[in-house]
């Protein structure tokens, strides 16, 4: 199966639902945007936060053939556990958000059990 999206697609899905939420998109790996900074390990396609919570978010883009990568695993792994270092919302995890295909957003949380890494409640699944 090929992917019909593409991952600048769905970077800009992500970029787009942040901000039908109402978040400041800070950092994005799409043109226009000044590139994510690294979290851990790697850098996030997206960046945004809540100003009025303080709330961070991550979003990760990912085509149902990168779900298997080490890549993804390290990801999943990193993100979720990221703690907000100061401001109102000092000491809660960071809201992650993973963007795939609407055809494979249902594997995420069988990835998740698969590799062993545990599932958080900030963590959301877009369909895009």
């Amino acid at each position: 199966m090929t992917d019909k999206h593409s991952h600048d697609s769905l970077v800009k899905g992500l970029i787009d639902y942040f901000q039908k939420m109402g978040l400041e998109i800070r950092f994005a790996n799409y043109k226009g945007y000044s590139k994510p900074i690294v979290i851990k390990r790697h850098a996030p396609d997206v960046l945004a936060i809540d100003k009025e919570a303080g709330l961070a978010y991550i979003g990760e883009a990912k085509l149902c053939s990168e779900l298997y990568d080490q890549i993804t695993k390290e990801q999943f792994e990193d993100y979720p556990k990221r703690i907000i270092k100061n401001g109102r919302s000092a000491g809660k995890l960071m809201q992650f958000y993973i963007g795939v295909p609407q055809e494979c957003h249902t594997k995420i949380k069988d990835i998740f059990k698969e590799s062993e890494i545990p599932w958080k409640d900030n963590i959301q699944v877009l369909g895009l």
